[in-house]
């Protein structure tokens, strides 16, 4: 439970628009922004939240669920396969014994006339065309792509830390779920022992507002060399916005977001969003969920309709629902709610081939 303070909070949202993020953050670091922010966030909790707009310190609430790709479109195999069977009708119309317009029927029957056409050494030769059709069962090599790679493989150990991107506000850079995530890749074989990935996620940031820090800008300051993004973002926006606009502007911001990245050439996104904010006084976080209710299924048709980059969604409600524990202020994550939500992240990885 936060302590409560005297004096407001500068708020997490305050780094200043033209700040820059370090590359990465030692644990210790981080646990001394962890410190820092719980202290000014005990102050917030004192004040009213008259509006989601209210002063509130660096925001980090979650939510989000990563889809998978479309796999399976080898079914129009095995339809070509059957066509195979034509062939075997075109030699039982050979056979006197049921004449042509019995090996028309066998084109009917798809096979079951065949059997009739009284060939016998047909019937098994279009057997054999049947047993192409496991050729349309092969498209289950498609399936097997479950990263949407064209080559129908996902081949572990492909990616180097430097080549993934933490970026977003509070939620993550007040967390250890980026060394968490790595260390769930290295036991995968997914990333060297040796290697991390990169976060430059800052407390206290937006997607829509436009500043120098923005999550948006976190990317864009970064950019050189990433293949995948795993971000979140929209807390902020709702916290100290809140208001239609604040979500368009969020929404507008991603879009950009997106498209710049495809430019750059990034793979995949995992977009985490969100757990429901845990009141620990009456109404504490109402209006903030309400925002965030609003924002989510947006932002979440937004991914979903990525297609280059893919934008897989992680909604954490899922992880977090029964777990009070996983928050020490009801909407950053706390000790025990690193593993799992990191957890979540990477399972959403691992189904969609991000980062291999």
């Amino acid at each position: 439970m936060p302590k409560l303070q005297t004096s407001a909070p500068s708020s997490a949202g305050s780094q200043s628009a033209g700040s820059q993020s370090a590359p990465s953050r030692s644990a210790s670091s981080r646990r001394l922004g962890v410190v820092f922010t719980h202290l000014t966030l005990g102050a917030a909790f004192g004040l009213t939240l008259g509006a989601c707009g209210t002063d509130g310190g660096g925001l980090g609430t979650g939510g989000a669920v990563g889809a998978g790709g479309a796999p399976g479109t080898g079914g129009a195999v095995f339809g070509s396969g059957g066509a195979t069977a034509s062939g075997g009708s075109a030699t039982t119309g050979g056979a006197t014994s049921t004449g042509g317009a019995v090996g028309t029927g066998g084109l009917t029957s798809t096979g079951g006339a065949v059997s009739t056409g009284g060939a016998a050494s047909t019937g098994g030769a279009t057997s054999t065309g049947g047993a192409a059709s496991t050729g349309g069962a092969a498209s289950t090599g498609g399936a097997s792509g479950t990263g949407g790679e064209g080559s129908g493989t996902c081949e572990a150990g492909t990616t180097q830390g430097n080549e993934v991107l933490f970026i977003g506000e509070s939620f993550v850079a007040l967390s250890s779920i980026p060394e968490e995530t790595a260390n769930l890749a290295k036991a995968a074989g997914a990333l060297a022992q040796n290697e991390s990935y990169v976060d430059v996620s800052v407390a206290g940031t937006w997607i829509g507002n436009g500043a120098g820090n923005s999550i948006p800008n976190q990317y864009r300051n970064n950019a050189d060399g990433i293949r995948f993004v795993v971000m979140n973002g929209g807390g902020n926006d709702c916290w100290q916005g809140g208001g239609q606009q604040d979500r368009t502007n969020a929404l507008n911001a991603a879009t950009e977001l997106f498209a710049d990245m495809d430019e750059n050439g990034v793979e995949k996104i995992v977009y985490h969003f969100y757990p429901d904010p845990i009141n620990q006084t009456p109404g504490q976080y109402d209006n903030l969920k309400a925002c965030l209710d609003l924002l989510r299924p947006d932002m979440k048709a937004l991914c979903d309709a990525q297609v280059s980059p893919q934008c897989y969604w992680v909604d954490l409600r899922e992880t977090w629902d029964g777990h009070p524990e996983y928050t020490g202020d009801g909407i950053h994550v706390d000790g025990p709610g690193n593993v799992p939500t990191a957890t979540a992240i990477f399972e959403a990885m691992q189904e969609n081939c991000v980062a291999p």
